[in-house]
């Protein structure tokens, strides 16, 4: 989990700064201070600078085709910032406070689509290894199935409770109740594995399958 963590953290803290630059970058377009332009377009441009370092890392995770675009216009923002400078009009300003703009949705757009697949694969690998120990009646390997797919729900619910989290309310109130039915049950199960409730394991899995199967077509609708 913590590449993706990561992975969302870096996106949101670059969103971040491509909306906070292409405020700058709007209220320097009707000033006459050429400082305050200069300031601006100088910020502006090392951060995109730095996103195009971050594209070129092997560690960046965002599709191939959307890298290549961004590197383009990243070209894009470096060539008009050095050619035109504080002479640049209007216009340009707002293209360059539009492109932040739109760019700062979409990099979160896209890292959170990325999650959801992420979570989807992870939730049906849980499932699978529970359905795998329970059959084999393996103590040790449904210890550590169990551990996995607790750590999992837990992860998801942390993820719930943000307020960050593009989700409706209904389905993170559901997500919740969820991982705390997973983690009380959970424990149940841990206290007597010699007696392992077979509705409880089919629960786990079924919840599992369920949640990666919504994650997967929800990503399929958007």
């Amino acid at each position: 989990m913590n590449n993706i963590d990561d992975q969302i953290r870096d996106a949101e803290e670059e969103a971040s700064l491509l909306m906070g630059f292409s405020k700058a970058l709007t209220s320097a377009s009707t000033c006459n201070d050429n400082h305050v332009k200069l300031m601006a377009l100088d910020e502006n441009l090392k951060l995109w600078v730095g996103i195009e370092s971050s594209l070129k890392s092997a560690k960046n995770l965002l599709p191939q085709e959307i890298k290549e675009n961004l590197l383009k216009l990243s070209k894009y923002v470096e060539r008009l910032t050095i050619s035109k400078g504080v002479d640049m009009s209007k216009t340009d300003f707002d293209c360059l406070a539009n492109i932040n703009m739109q760019i700062s949705e979409g990099l979160l757009a896209v890292v959170r689509n990325s999650l959801a697949k992420e979570e989807a694969f992870s939730l049906l690998k849980c499932a699978i290894d529970l359905s795998n120990a329970h059959e084999s009646k393996n103590s040790g390997d449904l210890i550590n199935a169990l551990d996995n797919n607790l750590q999992l729900w837990v992860y998801i619910k942390t993820l719930a409770k943000n307020k960050s989290t593009a989700l409706p309310e209904e389905t993170k109130s559901n997500l919740i109740k969820l991982a705390d039915y997973v983690s009380s049950k959970t424990l149940e199960v841990g206290k007597n594995l010699d007696k392992v409730d077979n509705g409880t394991i089919e629960s786990f899995i079924n919840a599992n399958l369920q949640i990666s199967e919504g994650l997967i077509t929800s990503q399929k609708i958007a």
